[in-house]
């Protein structure tokens, strides 16, 4: 059975590809958020892994890419899953190597990020950020940072909107959480999505979109006082069950929200 979560939790990227989203593919996101799969985490962890420690050496030990690869295809798979999983992640690296040019830090020098790092809180929502690596430079203001977000799977490629959401989203959690590093730079926040192979630079319009995405979150996460139990528990791998419409189901909803009905109407 699948780990459910009590609280609203989401991904940066997922959050990014759930305010650009439809509404059918955004409860389809909200889904696997409350309940996620255990596979998610570590799919492409290696390739993850790998590209994080050649980034915070500064992208000169090109050894770290190849014996990565090297490893990764001497492993024996013991099934389908593994066979894939192990040809995702080399494929992620390669398409990775093939981006070194693209890739800026604009003086910055780079680290490993916190492997557990703290969630970022947006309209009532905890947003897990975590970038791979941060980066840290200093200007006549003062010291700056910032970070890479790596974004992997080939058949959710972000697009450049999705990008600068969680380019803003990285320049917020430097702010909350980063600040004995020095004041966010907008242009340190960089994502590199190997899923369509490009490099997003760092976005400068960061405030209007972290209103954006909150306000799309107090809609529709309803993650205020008093919506909380709403939309989030609603969300249940059984919904699917009973073919209810949308149409039904927000009826459902509504009743047991104005009559406060007992919670099991909803299923």
């Amino acid at each position: 059975m699948a780990k459910q979560r009590d609280e609203p939790r989401i991904s940066v990227n997922k959050l990014a590809q759930y305010v650009t989203s439809r509404a059918a593919r955004q409860n389809q996101i909200l889904r696997n958020a409350k309940f996620p799969p255990d596979y998610i985490t570590t799919y492409y962890r290696d390739a993850a892994e790998a590209i994080a420690r050649f980034l915070a050496g500064g992208m000169i030990d090109l050894s770290i890419l190849d014996n990565s690869i090297s490893v990764l295809s001497q492993k024996v798979a013991g099934n389908v899953y593994e066979t894939r999983r192990v040809a995702g992640n080399i494929d992620a690296i390669e398409t990775f190597a093939s981006l070194l040019d693209d890739i800026n830090y604009g003086g910055a020098s780079a680290k490993l990020g916190a492997q557990k790092a703290p969630h970022l809180v947006l309209g009532g929502v905890e947003i897990s950020v975590r970038p791979e690596v941060t980066l840290h430079s200093t200007s006549k203001a003062g010291d700056m940072v910032g970070g890479i977000k790596l974004h992997f799977p080939k058949t959710e490629p972000m697009d450049e909107e999705q990008a600068n959401l969680v380019s803003a989203l990285m320049s917020a959690f430097c702010k909350d959480h980063l600040w004995k590093d020095g004041t966010p730079l907008p242009a340190h926040c960089i994502v590199i999505d190997l899923a369509s192979g490009k490099v997003y630079p760092g976005v400068k319009s960061v405030k209007q979109r972290l209103k954006d995405i909150e306000k799309c979150l107090r809609s529709n996460c309803n993650a205020v006082a008093g919506d909380r139990e709403v939309k989030w528990p609603i969300l249940d791998p059984r919904m699917a069950k009973f073919g209810r419409t949308q149409i039904q189901r927000s009826a459902l909803i509504k009743q047991w929200v104005v009559n406060r009905l007992p919670f099991s109407v909803l299923f």
